[in-house]
């Protein structure tokens, strides 16, 4: 079996296998080479392939596989695929495909385009792609499925048999059924196993426990990631705001979801927004764009640092290894408040934190501040005097007062930072705004300035003596 690192290599050989077969007019050898493969390595072996060679061999592939390899190829290859087939071979192959990929594609064709597709796809395939498009783009009703199995409570257990034989090929899946009464609204969920087992002549009903869980169509989509990691589930039923069953969202869909959220927070707690698209397929000005406006705002701040450097500049003057410590200091501040920010941030996103329990989270980062702010200083102080007493470095004969400035300022730098870090998520929920926006650097940032003017006064108060004498 080939390793990872060979995937490329692999994917390589067969391209050139494959594009020598249509280049010969072998159609029919290249077709039945790509039908075997899974449409995930279709889509990477049509990236190694020419344009008029991609174009060639995406056309020979039977409309279903063309539907699932088209979905998994990026942004800009779906352009160009988009550019050199019919409006009639896109129409047919946004047929084969599922209702929710083919709403988040169309999400990204302009409108005229997706007009003329959906006049000539199949009536029912576009009725079900215009319901999830009337939802808002992050809802879980752009998430959803309108392919799903329902039931009716009155039903017996081979009634139920009978009809899913009938529909269940045009289902998402079949091993989780829904309950619904006359109006189609909610009433419960049954494993497929539990009918299995149940007597033929038993009713649907009998076998219900009224345990559903579901989910609001126009609820965020981070809700369902929340609910399906909560409950342990594959499958939500969506419901609308009758409790009206009108969809379903499996483990795929949650997946991609949390991968796409998951990637959203890291690069906004690095202060870069979110691409949206492969790192190597965004352009430069793409990048410029995503981070110079967080580089510039964090630039902006850091400014404040040397106006506050600029206000002790007497007592840098008078007590000059002062500066010498300046990095330590706020790296310190900067790291426990990124800690602290971090660890609030990912409490928020899993609900273990809410906005009501800022006070509690306050009380304990103040606590867990001071004590890491003790121990970071008692190891500061340490070093100070062992330097002064080894001969690393003179410090001078105030180098006891110095190492004094040193750990209190880091008590309450690294004190401030927790503080600091834990509080912004919060500040930002409250104002309606995304947490993971108080970022890391964003925060290392605001404890940088505040360090300062807390190692600063520090040394005013203890190092006055030496100060005053300059």
């Amino acid at each position: 079996m080939a390793s990872n690192g060979d995937k490329p290599q692999v994917s390589m050989l067969l391209a050139a296998e494959i594009a020598e077969l249509l280049d010969k007019k072998r159609t029919v050898e290249a077709r039945d080479a790509l039908v075997d493969m899974h449409p995930s390595e279709v889509a990477e072996l049509l990236v190694e392939l020419e344009s008029q060679q991609r174009a060639m061999a995406f056309r020979i592939l039977p409309r279903d596989i063309a539907a699932e390899v088209f979905t998994e190829l990026s942004s800009d290859l779906q352009d160009q695929l988009t550019e050199e087939l019919t409006n009639e071979q896109l129409a047919q192959m946004f047929n084969e495909m599922e209702p929710d990929d083919r709403a988040e594609l169309f999400d990204e064709m302009p409108g005229q385009l997706v007009t003329q597709l959906l006049s000539m796809m199949r009536p029912e395939e576009r009725r079900s792609t215009q319901v999830i498009l009337n939802y808002p783009p992050d809802s879980v009703g752009r998430l959803m499925t309108p392919e799903f199995i329902s039931l009716r409570p009155e039903w017996t257990v081979e009634q139920a048999f009978e009809y899913i034989r009938t529909r269940g090929e045009e289902a998402e899946t079949v091993h989780v059924l829904f309950v619904v009464d006359d109006r189609g609204r909610l009433i419960d969920d049954i494993l497929i196993r539990e009918l299995l087992l149940a007597d033929p002549g038993a009713t649907v009903e009998s076998i219900m426990d009224d345990s559903a869980i579901w989910l609001n169509a126009r609820d965020d989509r981070e809700e369902a990631v929340r609910m399906m990691d909560r409950y342990d589930v594959s499958v939500l039923p969506v419901v609308d705001r009758d409790h009206v069953l009108v969809g379903i969202v499996t483990f795929d869909d949650v997946a991609d979801v949390a991968e796409e959220e998951t990637t959203e927070d890291i690069h906004k707690s690095a202060a870069v927004a979110p691409l949206t698209e492969p790192y190597l397929d965004s352009s430069l000005w793409t990048m410029f764009k995503k981070r110079g406006g967080w580089l510039a705002v964090l630039f902006l701040g850091q400014m404040l640092t040397a106006t506050a450097m600029e206000r002790f500049e007497g007592q840098l003057e008078a007590v000059i290894v002062l500066a010498i410590f300046i990095p330590l200091i706020i790296s310190s501040g900067g790291n426990s408040g990124s800690q602290a920010t971090s660890l609030i941030i990912r409490a928020m996103a899993v609900g273990e934190v809410t906005l009501r329990d800022w006070w509690r989270v306050m009380r304990r980062e103040v606590l867990v501040g001071l004590t890491l702010g003790i121990f970071l200083a008692i190891i500061g102080l340490v070093r100070v005097i062992l330097w002064q007493w080894l001969g690393f470095y003179d410090y001078g004969l105030e180098y006891a007062l110095i190492a004094l400035t040193v750990a209190v300022a880091l008590i309450g730098v690294v004190t401030w930072g927790s503080l600091a870090g834990s509080m912004l998520p919060f500040l930002l929920r409250k104002l309606n705004l995304d947490p993971a926006t108080s970022s890391a650097p964003f925060v290392a940032t605001l404890v940088d300035v505040t360090g300062l003017l807390i190692y600063f006064y520090a040394a005013m108060l203890i190092l006055r003596p030496v100060v005053s004498g300059g």
